[in-house]
């Protein structure tokens, strides 16, 4: 930060000469530097004399900070009058033009930031040569001091300044021996315009609003429409835009409100109202407006227009007649005219879930939560955002989807309840977010109404389908809508959804998965609604008693998604399929939710929870999946019904260190799939088994598991899940120190992989092969093996195998010297284990622990502590890609 700058409230004062590129042409290069010199000369002099202090200079400008606001208009009548009575002054070649405004910015290494600046620079620049203006902050701090120093006030009243939303009161300082009839400053004021006022400060969105400008600029476009559900801000974004045009539109800019208006032969009668149109006798009002605008450069700001949509076709004619004209629309849907742009308003934007929120200004700088304190100042004067409540803060922001209005609703509700009681009662958002601002319009007072507006714009078929897509959380892919909303195909579902779409009630995305049918590329359609949206459709769903069928047929469609993930999961298509479970996560725990509640359907459950414990596995979610595969294996159903649950109980429980339950699990999935006759599943079982006892020492066992899983394996032509096993089987091998046949089977079980095309298994048998390379002493040869697996693993988001890469070529790199880099890998694991809450493998732990012992002594406990902090520190992907190279 400068020292030189004064702190806390100051005064700013910008200048700049007027006309100063005519004046170049006037005086000539030369002339014009010499005048310039003498210019910044004499206001340098006058300014310093008053305690200003230089922040910036540019060309012709200058940016001064005075301790207050009584120096700097001394400072800058003194400027004033010297440049007055400068020789030159008769030919008046040099008049400058000067403002200020009073604030606390933010002071900078090159000087201030804040809006505090960029108010004085809007008030200097719409000013004339030779005057001096002031904001109202300004003139508030010496309205009471001027008088002695024989300068006065003259009040101009309210000017809109570009990029600053709300009018600002200007004042000119008057001195006596020096002209003081100025034209009226060149602010948005001059333009027509009954833009409203907003009683509120607009926080964010500079994106759009420069999106949104640049569009309505575009010669060839003539109308722009902001699209989004109610609620996401569109109406304010249309104001700022219009408000952000004024300076760029000869005729103005002309708000046209319709949020009233139900009868689309109204809204003709509405736009004359705004422009203040007088209906002719004996003519139509089309042709009096068309007249009144044909010879206009002006803007329509047309709000909430959804519900009058047939009167698109009278705005399509008056477009066509007048060239001029600009349409800007908020809608739910297109107005569908000639030279149209679509522009869908995006939520707030917000921290994303993973990251930190110990910045409190980087947290502050998201547009969502700037709203948030801004409106919660009002609630609570003290409010301010702590480390104590920003989670809190955040947590609210997201469960509103970022919504402008939603946070106004709840923010509203600070006046009774801290952030901890407000995120606990938006369990019930509905009921919570009532009673905003008075300036919000009746059906923008509580979301409920907000929402009902929107439903009963639809029609029948229309509010059918919608309400019960609320069965799907996070949303759904159109063959489960399909199945699920409507499996009797009653309803053209398609032109249904396109519909809702159109609306903004649905969003429509495309997974990229594309897995219904590659060859379509269609494929992947996947629908979404807001959660604010959807707590209204799902109240509508169970009000219609069609909530319980719909629940189950959603669960019976996710289970059947779940078998066929078991199987996509090991196929060459995993990374699709890792991506398909990833966006199912919240309808799969919906579902099993379902299922086992009130022991509706446990057979379902546990085979839902049963197919998905790989993928589990896979993403590091162990903790969840214990937690879902206990809740199916807990239930009276039959063995048989629950043997996948419980391997795949027994498969997290071994990963995480609990071999003794993991073998209980085990013994009585395999008990299960006999009673079965399950081949694969008994072969499944055993090759588990086998794992589980190598994990508790007894390698006798161990070997009679695992060579009869083979064999079982093998009879089946069960290539994936025998690459998998062999994989299990070298790892006895290396274990009795038989590198040779560890080899053997690492090397068999790739080869397996590489025909299946099976990126998961060839990751697995790579890091392993890498592994005995290790072993053998052959490094070079071992990091190209494990490299390349961490870059598979990495690819598929299997964090588990990762974490044993990154321990691998922490081995390797402690085997050729490079004791830092080894040192920085084990921390990057050790991180990684962490959060997944996997232990090394007790069969592992001797070597890893004389691994690190080797470390520090190499290193010296300092430098290893250092080193191991760093990779523990750094983000996975910098690690994957410095070291996996």
């Amino acid at each position: 930060m400068r020292e030189d700058l004064p702190s806390g409230r100051v005064a700013l004062l910008m200048t700049d000469i007027e006309g100063s590129t005519r004046l170049l042409h006037r005086l000539g290069a030369e002339g014009y530097a010499q005048a310039q010199a003498e210019h910044r000369d004499l206001l340098r002099q006058s300014f310093t004399h008053h305690a200003g202090v230089e922040v910036d200079t540019q060309g012709d400008a200058f940016f001064y900070a005075f301790p207050d606001a009584h120096a700097a208009v001394l400072g800058a009548v003194a400027g004033t009058r010297a440049l007055a009575g400068h020789p030159w002054s008769h030919g008046n070649p040099v008049r400058v033009r000067m403002g200020m405004h009073s604030g606390e910015p933010q002071p900078t290494e090159e000087g201030y930031v804040g809006l505090v600046v960029n108010l004085a620079a809007r008030v200097s620049a719409i000013g004339h040569g030779g005057q001096i203006l002031l904001s109202e902050a300004a003139q508030q701090e010496v309205v009471d001091l001027l008088e002695a120093d024989d300068l006065t006030l003259r009040d101009l009243g309210q000017h809109r300044l570009k990029d600053i939303e709300a009018p600002e009161r200007l004042f000119q300082i008057v001195i006596p021996e020096l002209p003081s009839d100025f034209p009226p400053p060149r602010s948005a004021e001059t333009k027509p315009a009954n833009l409203p006022i907003p009683l509120t400060p607009f926080i964010g969105r500079s994106r759009e609003i420069a999106e949104v400008r640049d569009l309505l600029l575009e010669p060839r476009i003539r109308a722009v429409t902001l699209l989004g559900p109610g609620g996401t801000g569109k109406s304010r974004l249309g104001l700022r835009v219009a408000n952000e045009l004024l300076h760029s539109l000869e005729d103005g800019a002309f708000f046209v409100g319709l949020a009233t208006v139900r009868d689309p032969a109204l809204v003709l009668p509405s736009i004359a109202s705004s422009l203040g149109v007088k209906e002719q006798p004996g003519q139509d009002l089309l042709q009096t407006l068309t007249e009144h605008l044909a010879p206009k450069e002006l803007l329509l700001l047309m709000d909430n227009f959804e519900q009058v949509q047939r009167a698109a076709r009278d705005i399509a004619q008056l477009q066509a007649a007048c060239p001029g004209l600009k349409i800007l629309a908020t809608s739910r849907q297109p107005l569908r005219l000639s030279g149209e742009r679509a522009y869908p308003v995006p939520p707030m934007g917000l921290p994303g879930p993973e990251e930190a929120l110990d910045d409190l200004s980087a947290v502050a700088n998201f547009e969502a939560v700037r709203l948030f304190i801004e409106r919660a100042e009002s609630a609570q004067w003290d409010f301010e955002l702590t480390a104590s409540n920003v989670a809190d803060v955040v947590a609210i922001c997201r469960k509103l989807d970022a919504l402008p209005l939603a946070i106004e609703l709840a923010t509203a509700r600070l006046y009774s309840m801290n952030t901890a009681q407000l995120l606990a009662a938006l369990k019930n958002r509905m009921a919570v977010l009532t009673g905003g601002s008075a300036d919000l319009l009746d059906h923008q007072q509580t979301l409920r109404d907000l929402v009902a507006w929107s439903y009963d714009l639809l029609d029948e078929r229309q509010q059918i389908l919608w309400r019960r897509l609320a069965v799907f959380d996070g949303g759904g892919p159109l063959p489960a809508v399909q199945a699920v909303c409507d499996p009797d195909e009653e309803y053209l579902i398609p032109l249904d959804l396109d519909a809702l779409v159109t609306n903004s009630l649905l969003s429509l995305a495309f997974d990229g998965t594309g897995l219904e049918d590659p060859e379509n590329p269609n494929a992947g359609q996947r629908f979404n609604m807001l959660q604010t949206l959807r707590d209204f459709a799902h109240e509508q769903l169970k009000r219609s008693g069609e909530l319980d069928a719909l629940q189950a047929r959603h669960a019976h469609w996710f289970a059947d998604l779940a078998q066929a993930g078991a199987t996509g999961l090991r196929s060459p298509a995993t990374a699709l399929w890792l991506k398909r479970l990833d966006l199912e996560q919240a309808n799969f725990r919906l579902a099993m939710d379902w299922s086992l509640k009130d022991a509706r359907d446990p057979k379902l459950a546990a085979s839902t929870a049963g197919n998905l414990w790989f993928y589990w596995y896979q993403r590091g979610l162990m903790s969840e999946g214990r937690d879902w595969l206990g809740r199916a294996v807990a239930t009276d159903s039959p063995l048989g019904e629950r043997a996948r649950s419980l391997l795949g109980i027994a498969n997290l429980e071994r990963v995480q260190g609990n071999p003794e339950a993991a073998r209980q699990h085990c013994l009585d999935a395999l008990a299960g799939f006999e009673s079965n006759a399950d081949e694969a599943g008994i072969a499944d079982a055993k090759s588990q088994l086998g794992t589980i006892s190598q994990y508790l020492g007894d390698l006798e066992a161990a070997e009679r598991y695992l060579t009869d899983a083979v064999s079982r394996l093998r009879g089946l032509g069960s290539r994936g899940r025998l690459s998998f096993t062999l994989v299990v089987l070298g790892g006895l091998k290396q274990q009795r120190d038989d590198l040779n046949g560890a080899y053997e089977h690492y090397s068999e079980s790739l080869n397996l992989g590489r025909e299946l095309g099976d990126q998961n298994y060839i990751a697995t048998s790579l890091v392993n092969v890498g592994e005995v390379l290790t072993l053998k002493g052959e490094l070079a040869e071992a990091a190209r093996h494990v490299r390349e697996s961490l870059a598979l693993f990495h690819t598929l988001g299997v964090r588990p195998g990762v974490t044993y890469c990154l321990e691998m070529l922490a081995e390797i790199e402690l085997g050729r010297g490079r004791y830092e880099d080894a040192a920085q890998l084990y921390g990057a694991g050790d991180r990684l284990r962490e959060v997944l809450h996997t232990p090394v493998e007790a069969f592992n732990e001797t070597r890893y622990r004389a691994n690190l012992e080797q470390l520090r002594g190499e290193l010296g406990e300092a430098a290893f502590t250092s080193a191991f902090a760093v990779g523990r520190s750094e983000q996975l992907d910098t690690v994957v890609n410095r070291f996996g190279g």
